[in-house]
Parts: C-alpha cells; sequence; structure tokens
C-alpha cells in the first residue's frame, strides 16, 4: 500500500493490520502511535515527511523500518523495541528532541546513517547498565550530527 502526499492525523498498528507493506511519501502526519505493537508484520517506509508525534514505545519492528529524510519534532521513548528480523534504517532525518532509546535488542542490522539529532540520544549509551541495547548482527552509524552516545537527557 503506498500513501503519498497526505494529511494523516493518526496511524496505529490497528490500522496496519493485515498490510504487508506501507509507504508513505511526501505526507504530514500528526501522530504515529504503534506502543505496544510486539511483532509488527508491516514493513514500514516512511519518507520526506513531517511527523508531529513518533510513538514507538515496544514496537517490535519484525520487517523493518526505514525512515528517511523525515523530521519528527517530538521526544522519543523507544524501550524494549527492536526484535527485527529485517533491517531498521534510520537515514537522513532530523530529530528535534531526544531520541530515548532503552532495552531495546536488535536482531538484525541497524543503519543511522546522516541524521541530525538536535537534543542528542542514547543509542549507543548506557553500557553495561543492565539495560543498554544490543546489535546482535551490529549497527552502522555514520555521518550523524548530534550526540548519539549520552547516558540521559541533556536539558
Amino acid at each position: 500500500m503506498v500513501k503519498e502526499k497526505e494529511i494523516i492525523n493518526l496511524l496505529t498498528a490497528k490500522n496496519l493490520l493485515g498490510t504487508k507493506s506501507l509507504s508513505i511519501t511526501s505526507s504530514v502526519i500528526d501522530t504515529i502511535d504503534l506502543i505496544g505493537a510486539f511483532e509488527l508484520e508491516t514493513h514500514l517506509i516512511i519518507e520526506n515527511c513531517i511527523i508531529q508525534n513518533l510513538n514507538i514505545h515496544s514496537c517490535w519492528f519484525m520487517n523493518g523500518l526505514i525512515l528517511k529524510n523525515c523530521i519528527i519534532t517530538n521526544y522519543i521513548d523507544y524501550q524494549m523495541g527492536g526484535h527485527n528480523v529485517e533491517k531498521i534504517i534510520l537515514e537522513g532525518n532530523l530529530f528535534k528532541e531526544f531520541f530515548n532509546f532503552f532495552d531495546c535488542h536488535f536482531d538484525e542490522v541497524l543503519e543511522v546513517r546522516n541524521n541530525i539529532f538536535l537534543k542528542g540520544s542514547n543509542l549507543l549509551a548506557n553500557r553495561n547498565e543492565g539495560y543498554d541495547n544490543t546489535f546482535n548482527k551490529g549497527y552502522s552509524d555514520f555521518n550523524n550530527l548530534g550526540i548519539i552516545n549520552l547516558d540521559r537527557e541533556i536539558s
């Protein structure tokens, strides 16, 4: 399924049931609410969008996620995430608030490249704290602006 040049008020896991793949491009999205969407089966591609609220706590992108060239305006709390069979790619995005990665277990490669983290992230922090992120097949971190190894949000 493809959505292009749309204004989307709310996208939830319920909206994605039975959808193998969803591509959203050049759209304005008020809220993506995938909180608690354990084992999300949809391969989700979001490109060239403005996202006001990206809520992905406890979401497992089983078949991958591509988030590319987007502006995300809210604080993102990604706890207990990952568990992906396919790659998760974050590329060319502007994250205006802190991006919290907490106790995420990435089974496939996580690619983080050419992003701007205005208030940083703890993606590569929290080491040996019992809740650090794990990367079973590794990660790729290339040409990002902003600190992605903070132990906590900077006020």
